[in-house]
């Protein structure tokens, strides 16, 4: 399916607008690891500004912590769902909230740490509700990753965890935990009510945000050129989406 590309025009007025935002891949570069991101140093100016233009309907959605979206972010984004919706803060300047029952993940960083401590080139990175190990730095070693995990939830017999597969990364996680989840939830919050949503993401673990969007009548954007997708949209970059912004 050819994707159209994204205009600001063809969005609509931004007042009836709710956007919602990956990090990686879209907001910044990827980079070898989650800690070596540098964003551009116009991101919080160009998210402060979006925030009041689309009257605080604004939220991040990302695998990572609440904690690691406010560094990349300079916590200027008012609604953020962190862990792929484990935890939301509804607002600036409120709590995070983890609603719901959090999997049992004890013991579960010793068992990998134990089991992949020779593996050189991973990231293990420890979540409250979870564990993600990237392996962009050792790519060859992404199939054996995958397998090793699948074979520690067998014998940890748990239900409530699972397995996601990102870009470079496969995340042990509560299965009730999707971005589109997390979307339905955040479109609750009153700035949100009435307005249609755009979801701009880049990897395979956004698919869900695209898929909700669309099914409440908003946009789904991917970045780059990752296919196959059920977005409509395209956006070439980061530096693309921070155009966009900054034209909203």
């Amino acid at each position: 399916m050819q994707l159209d590309e994204t205009p600001v025009a063809s969005l609509g007025d931004r007042s009836s607008l709710a956007l919602f935002l990956d990090i990686d891949g879209t907001l910044v570069p990827i980079a070898p690891t989650p800690a070596e991101v540098r964003p551009s140093p116009e991101l919080s100016g160009l998210l402060t500004r979006a925030a009041t233009h689309l009257a605080d309907a604004l939220a991040i959605v990302s695998g990572r912590e609440i904690t690691s979206i406010d560094q990349v972010t300079h916590g200027v984004v008012p609604y953020a769902a962190g862990s792929h919706g484990a935890e939301f803060r509804l607002g600036l300047g409120q709590p995070v909230l983890r609603p719901g029952p959090q999997p049992d993940i004890a013991g579960l960083e010793t068992d990998v740490l134990e089991c992949m401590k020779d593996w050189a080139g991973l990231l293990i990175e420890p979540k409250r509700a979870g564990l993600a190990v990237h392996y962009r730095k050792a790519p060859h070693l992404g199939p054996r990753v995958r397998d090793e995990l699948e074979a520690l939830l067998a014998r940890r017999g748990q239900r409530d965890l699972a397995l996601l597969q990102g870009d470079h990364v496969v995340e042990v996680r509560s299965p009730a935990h999707n971005k589109g989840e997390a979307v339905r939830r955040i479109m609750h919050e009153a700035v949100f009510h009435g307005k249609r949503p755009v979801f701009i993401g880049d990897d395979v673990t956004d698919e869900d945000g695209f898929l909700v969007v669309q099914e409440l009548g908003g946009t789904a954007i991917i970045v780059g050129e990752r296919r196959p997708t059920v977005a409509t949209h395209k956006l070439a970059s980061v530096a693309a989406v921070l155009d966009l912004l900054s034209k909203l």
